[in-house]
């Protein structure tokens, strides 16, 4: 068995050592705690103690899933057996937050190695965003010589996705799905909805960019200097839920227990749920909406801008022909999901902000984003605003 020493750090503050097998990449003990205020929510357990078990689930979800389209052919031929290998090569390092893994046999400084600061190549990142699917790339990179220094190998989600660096900012760029490629436009329409619904820095805007053939969804870093995103089910994972407490109850309790206003809470929340209930987002988990900390204060200052909305307007259905290929469960606050509107009257008591005439000539804006894309046809485009207007005229009555 191959050991490595690692410290677990968030910025600059060590949090806990622990060794690490180099053949099973995983935690095999833990050696001492520094300062296990600092770790990742929801790293301690019930009893606030951090276990082997505890640091291995928070690594496992560290590296990109499994279930990433193309991942197995990347392994393959960076001649990698794991993507928690790939995120080894990167000391775990992400731009969601600042934890990494500094190596005590060769311990390096934050400054030195946060991808915050410093500039990566775009070799991965060219790779786990697929650009070298098609094989014959002028740009495809060497996999002998690929740069796996990179926050791309921490990115998770399904879908093909990529950071890279743009005229000095950190740019987040995604994929759609296929040929019809309809996600990036979705993200692009969703912005257009936040801007009638949310004020500035409540959502994170989506804009199109085209990076050799296809055009991807990019977004800038929704994080200040010293933030970290804390998803949702990181605040609730571990804190038992009382038996006289909703899903949704629950997890306002937990954002007051962080020092946030509920009733804020619950205004913003609303805010999201209508967005996606006009959407018909299918795809609003616990991991793709949460809480930003300062990491040097370790104070929970506000909740995430929204984000991630790009699996909606139906774009997993192919023909919607019929009144079924409209129907879809919407996630979270139940295990198994709940119907649309159910979920939109989870929030009746908190939709004073709504304007309705704000959204008169929403379905005309989802008509002109989509016929951007020249893979989308116009019938389908009509089906999907027309079905976005009639969920404009619901959310309206279900908010009076």
């Amino acid at each position: 068995m191959a050991l490595a020493h690692y410290q677990l750090m968030n910025k600059n503050t060590p949090v806990l050592s622990f060794e690490y097998d180099l053949d099973e990449h995983k935690a095999v003990r833990i050696t001492g705690i520094d300062q296990a205020e600092a770790a990742p929510f929801g790293l301690a357990d019930r009893r606030g103690d951090i276990s082997k078990a505890e640091l291995n689930y928070w690594w496992r979800h560290r590296a990109i899933p499994a279930s990433r389209a193309q991942i197995k052919r990347l392994l393959e031929n960076l001649q990698l057996d794991s993507t928690l290998e790939l995120a080894e090569k990167s000391f775990g390092l992400s731009l969601s937050d600042r934890y990494w893994l500094n190596d005590l046999d060769d311990p390096k400084t934050w400054d030195a190695v946060n991808f915050f600061d410093n500039d990566f190549s775009d070799d991965l990142g060219f790779l786990t965003l697929g650009q070298d699917s098609a094989g014959s790339s002028p740009d495809a990179p060497d996999y002998k010589s690929v740069a796996l220094s990179s926050p791309n190998s921490t990115l998770g989600g399904d879908l093909l996705k990529k950071w890279k660096i743009i005229d000095g900012q950190r740019v987040l760029l995604k994929s759609g799905v296929g040929f019809v490629n309809q996600e990036p436009y979705n993200e692009m329409i969703a912005t257009q909805l936040y801007e009638r619904l949310m004020e500035p820095g409540k959502f994170t805007p989506y804009w199109l960019f085209e990076d050799g053939r296809r055009v991807y969804s990019a977004c800038g870093n929704m994080l200040g200097p010293d933030e970290e995103l804390v998803a949702a089910w990181d605040l609730i994972r571990n804190v038992k839920q009382p038996n006289n407490l909703s899903d949704l109850r629950f997890y306002v309790r937990r954002c007051e227990d962080m020092g946030l206003d509920g009733d804020a809470v619950m205004d913003a929340l609303a805010k999201m749920f209508a967005g996606d209930f006009v959407l018909a987002n299918r795809d609003r988990h616990y991991r793709n909406f949460g809480v930003i900390r300062n990491v040097e204060t370790l104070e929970v200052t506000r909740l995430a801008p929204v984000f991630d909305t790009g699996s909606c307007l139906w774009s997993d259905v192919e023909f919607l022909d019929v009144p079924g290929d409209f129907l879809y469960m919407a996630k979270p606050f139940k295990a198994a999901g709940m119907r649309p509107e159910d979920q939109l009257r989870l929030f009746e008591g908190h939709f004073d902000w709504l304007d309705a005439a704000k959204l008169a000539d929403f379905p005309d804006e989802v008509r002109a984003i989509l016929s951007r894309n020249p893979n989308i046809p116009e019938h389908r485009i009509e089906r999907i605003a027309r079905a976005v207007e009639q969920k404009i005229d619901l959310l309206g009555r279900i908010a009076k």
